[in-house]
């Protein structure tokens, strides 16, 4: 079963279902995805251990089987992309362009409908989660685009350090003579290699079509996916070749993606940006919320809720309530006069 069969509403009132931020299994998964830390073996640095990837996967797939979340979705399709590949990615991909699509009133995270210039801030957020990191642009560098039997798997990484487009990472084997990539792609088989090279151009259309939607919705406000899709560009461009495709089906993407001139146009702010104090009461709402949810025992969000009356305020309030017996001196060094 695909997730994009979950691509219907679960009941008539809550069509995308509850949200799950607050569910026990939705805080497993942000547990379960998160990488090892850096170790110290006498003078040598072992690198961090990734995540159990299928067992992300399979946790996100459960949640996504209750409600439409995007941050669920971003989960997904990192793991998938690790351990599936191309196929893996495009799941995820259509599925987040089928949530906005279909379910753009109702899907999780929602719209925040008391800020209209930025009212799809946490989705958008959400979704820069494709495009930084070592997540899935890390998933698309290190998608299999060949399964050869005599010359192994050749990724993208793979190519970009032959085209010296990239150093290669140290303690990694690649495949990096131009002569076995060309044979590695030669001797894999030819529906594997446009099973590969399908999926590959669906991410591709989905991460074009994502961007679309908020344009349609938003425009201006959406999150710039193009290094995702020039990066998935690259391997399609690969595959066409390899399959005797037509590279014009696929048009290489425009830099800074499909919402750049609609952005450079917008009066708009950069969504994420604090421009006011309503912003700045937000942005602490999301730090108390963090708190709420991952350290409750911290006694931070006492001093981020008196922060958060104090946003707007002017001085002489300030200083009340942060030092009250020193009002008086602020009095008299001002030449104010006591009301």
């Amino acid at each position: 079963m695909s997730i994009v069969d979950n691509l219907k509403a679960f009941s008539e009132n809550a069509p995308s279902g509850a949200d799950p931020e607050y569910d026990q299994d939705f805080q497993a998964l942000e547990r379960a995805a998160k990488p090892g830390e850096e170790k110290q073996a006498g003078t040598e640095i072992l690198a961090a251990e990734d995540p159990d990837f299928r067992d992300v996967a399979k946790r996100a797939e459960e949640i996504l089987g209750r409600c439409h979340d995007l941050r669920v979705a971003v989960y997904f399709t990192h793991a998938a992309g690790m351990t599936r590949g191309f196929p893996g990615l495009a799941e995820g991909t259509s599925y987040i362009r089928g949530v906005l699509e279909q379910f753009w009133d109702t899907c999780h995270p929602e719209l925040d409908p008391d800020d209209p210039d930025d009212m799809a801030l946490f989705r958008v957020n959400t979704l820069r989660g494709l495009v930084v990191g070592e997540t899935v642009m890390r998933a698309v560098r290190e998608a299999p685009m060949t399964l050869s039997n005599a010359f192994g798997r050749v990724t993208l990484r793979d190519i970009e350090v032959a085209d010296g487009e990239r150093e290669a990472p140290e303690g990694v084997d690649l495949i990096t003579d131009p002569a076995a990539i060309s044979a590695a792609f030669q001797d894999t088989d030819a529906d594997e290699l446009s099973a590969i090279a399908a999926a590959a151009r669906q991410a591709l259309e989905d991460v074009r079509a994502i961007e679309a939607v908020f344009d349609e919705k938003v425009p201006g406000q959406g999150p710039d996916l193009s290094p995702l899709a020039k990066l998935i560009y690259k391997a399609v461009h690969r595959l066409n070749e390899a399959t005797g495709g037509d590279p014009a089906d696929m048009p290489e993407p425009e830099e800074g993606g499909d919402a750049a001139p609609a952005a450079a146009n917008a009066p708009a702010a950069i969504p994420g940006t604090i421009n006011s104090p309503a912003d700045v009461q937000k942005a602490l709402d999301r730090i108390l919320d963090y708190y709420r949810r991952h350290e409750p025992s911290s006694p931070l969000p006492i001093l981020l809720e008196r922060a958060k009356r104090l946003v707007g305020a002017d001085f002489i309030t300030i200083m009340k309530d942060l030092a009250p017996r020193g009002v008086e001196n602020v009095y008299l060094i001002g030449g104010i006069e006591d009301e």
